[in-house]
């Protein structure tokens, strides 16, 4: 498809939306259960709970890029390098996702943008470390339920401090 007849079909989908309470109201859901989603997936992450995790993707084949993490065609690749990078007890971690700019393209398919601030403490080096960024995110419905097909993260500022006795150290504040 083109990009001018994308672009049709996208005003008339969002035309329709305005003139029928009915797609509005999906519209809503769809967007509301894309944010759930989200959300699912940085509880998931939050929690170590790696199946959680992995439940948030298309089963078949995705894209995760995650920058300086690595890039993956599905999520059991990601959830390998989760597991050894990130569950530790010792890993104190909590992500934000905020601002979320979702547009709902068809039927079955949704594009989303996201702000991300990661808090991460670890107990083990005594650092701290304080991340922003953005998500840019395809969704696609399978089975009336949205997942994840592409998601890329990209850092915009990353503050990384060190613990030594009663004081903080800054080791690092600026763009990742």
């Amino acid at each position: 498809m083109d990009v001018n007849s994308f672009r049709f079909q996208q005003k008339s989908y969002y035309k329709l939306m305005t003139d029928n309470l009915e797609v509005r109201v999906k519209v809503l859901e769809d967007t509301l259960a894309i944010q759930h989603l989200k959300h699912r997936y940085l509880n998931a992450c939050d929690a170590k709970d790696v199946s959680a995790m992995i439940s948030t993707f298309t089963p078949s084949a995705c894209m995760i890029d995650y920058g300086p993490v690595g890039v993956f065609k599905n999520s059991n690749d990601l959830a390998e390098v989760f597991k050894e990078v990130a569950c530790h007890e010792y890993m104190l971690e909590s992500h934000h996702a905020h601002n979320p700019i979702i547009k709902i393209t068809d039927d079955d398919e949704a594009v989303g943008d996201w702000s991300l601030t990661y808090n991460l403490i670890n107990l083990d080096n005594s650092s701290i470390v304080t991340l922003q960024g953005s998500y840019h995110d395809l969704y696609q419905r399978i089975n009336d339920q949205w997942l994840i097909k592409e998601t890329t993260f990209r850092g915009v500022s990353s503050l990384n401090l060190e613990m030594e006795e009663s004081l903080l150290k800054v080791i690092f504040a600026g763009k990742p």
